[in-house]
């Protein structure tokens, strides 16, 4: 009954945001005292909801008003910056304080026919009033190039969104994954029934998902949520066949310092992998004018993103894990900019910054990823995670390199010395009622932060950040499974393979861009 009422409560606020802040799931009238006891099913209802669209992860206008981009060089054809060329201090003027801030081995299925493609081509929306947060309001959220480009578009599991339940049966039949560990009341499962979908998401007329596979495509910019729909995206896939997705959106990507990420669902493929028989992936995605153009926020404006293409060899979870497509060092500033944007998820997520976990600190190291990072492809990464997954490479006086591998140790390097204290932009701080256990909530977007403590010189020598996924360390996984009891026989996605991505030095320009309609 509570799922019921929590998804029916969450289409109404995303329909109607002014009239309810966030959900309540109690009977009418009834007002209870906000106890421990309340804030727990607060939060259990959140995780419930965030169990039910987990896959959407793997492993998610007018008035613009743009700053503080400046120059980045490319490190590849993809526009990633690379770490030794940064922009010139001396050219960068001074930022605004707004910025500164997936029963047995799923053999290989056959897609649907090819899907028309063109204007109008997969009909008008059925969405004719979207989720609240698919706007344009962007706030200090991140530029990951000097280019409007696509970073990545990877399938990240195949089968298991609009299913039509998440019963044990159920998620087992479709490849998915399901877990129900001693802390919970309710199993944690890697698959989405079409009610949560249809209300988070824009589809396509006539359409409601059905056993769809899920992938994200990672932008260079941040999207302005408005001209976010399915048939912006053209999939061409490696049997040849086109195929416009059924829905799209932001989710998990909804704060307003993200939003760089458009989560798409439809049938693009199977669970075959590069050079298996009869394997189907996307090979390549277009962006296409479908009438209301996908537009970014960039250094300059707004900019189309109609032309952009994207090839990937092996681009589907099946052959690789998730992976880093950028990362990028900023300054804490005073305070957090751009958190928040959802009151629904804000209520079980929200604090997850730097402040509410740390107290600040001096930098914050985000790390952009091709998909979602988790520890088990369904259970959530804890902010005190960082020694089991990550470490930061930076230059000694020596030049040599010196690995960040603990937290709370102090670090001698060139400029002096830096200290981690943790991840952040995961889930809420440890205490009142949060235990980083198997059933921490977090928000299983594509962007996690590194916070770090030191001197403003020490933090320049920092040159990569490193997921080992090896030896010591453990791999992370996309979203969609196998989770810590996988099904015998069924194939599951990819571990995160090595990974060792440049950092973005942006300290004396934050190459951030903000939109306030």
């Amino acid at each position: 009954m509570h799922k019921f009422l929590l998804l029916e409560g969450l289409t109404e606020w995303t329909r109607h945001p002014d009239s309810a802040g966030g959900i309540d799931a109690r009977s009418d009238g009834e007002v209870l005292e906000r106890g421990n006891a309340d804030r727990h099913r607060d939060r259990f209802r959140v995780r419930l909801l965030i169990a039910l669209l987990a896959a959407t992860l793997f492993a998610f206008g007018c008035g613009s008003n743009a700053t503080d981009e400046r120059s980045v060089k490319d490190r590849s054809d993809a526009g990633v910056p690379d770490a030794n060329d940064q922009p010139d201090p001396r050219s960068a003027p001074e930022s605004r304080a707004a910025e500164d801030e997936a029963t047995e081995e799923v053999a290989a299925d056959t897609p649907l026919p090819s899907s028309p493609v063109g204007l109008g081509a997969a009909g008008p929306d059925a969405d004719d009033s979207p989720p609240a947060f698919l706007d344009d309001r962007i706030i200090a959220a991140d530029l990951w190039g000097p280019e409007l480009a696509i970073l990545s578009a990877g399938m990240g599991f195949d089968g298991v969104i609009g299913l039509p339940d998440t019963d044990l049966e159920t998620v087992r039949a479709a490849g998915g994954s399901f877990y129900l560990p001693e802390c919970a009341d309710a199993p944690i499962v890697s698959g989405a029934t079409a009610v949560g979908i249809n209300a988070l998401y824009r589809g396509t007329a006539d359409d409601s998902p059905d056993y769809d596979d899920g992938l994200p495509v990672v932008f260079t910019w941040p999207v302005l949520g408005s001209t976010v729909h399915p048939e912006d995206f053209l999939f061409t896939l490696t049997n040849g066949d086109q195929v416009v997705p059924n829905f799209a959106g932001l989710v998990p990507n909804w704060e307003l310092n993200e939003r760089n990420t458009v989560v798409v669902f439809g049938d693009f493929g199977n669970r075959g992998a590069p050079g298996e028989a009869d394997a189907v992936y996307p090979a390549k995605l277009e962006i296409v004018d479908d009438g209301t153009p996908l537009r970014f926020l960039g250094p300059d404006g707004e900019a189309s993103g109609v032309g952009l293409t994207w090839e990937g060899e092996g681009a589907t979870g099946y052959g690789t894990g998730p992976q880093l497509v950028g990362a990028k060092l900023n300054y804490v500033g005073d305070a957090p900019a751009g958190e928040g944007g959802a009151p629904l998820f804000e209520q079980g997520l929200l604090p997850n910054d730097e402040f509410a976990l740390y107290g600040g600190g001096n930098f914050r190291l985000r790390m952009l990823t091709s998909g979602g990072f988790t520890p088990t492809g369904i259970t959530g990464l804890t902010p005190d995670a960082y020694e089991r997954h990550f470490r930061i490479h930076a230059t000694a006086e020596d030049g040599s390199t010196v690995l960040l591998s603990e937290i709370g140790v102090d670090y001698e390097v060139a400029g002096g010395t830096l200290r981690v204290l943790g991840l952040a932009d995961l889930g809420q701080p440890l205490g009142d009622g949060v235990v980083y256990n198997d059933c921490y909530t977090e928000d299983v977007d594509n962007q996690i932060d590194i916070i770090l403590e030191g001197d403003d010189a020490a933090a320049r020598s920092i040159t990569h950040v490193e997921v080992p996924s090896s030896g010591e360390y453990r791999p992370l996984y996309n979203p969609g499974g196998p989770g810590p009891e996988p099904f015998p026989e069924v194939r599951y996605t990819e571990p995160s393979p090595h990974d060792l991505e440049p950092v973005i030095i942006a300290l004396d320009d934050p190459l951030r861009v903000s939109n306030v309609p």
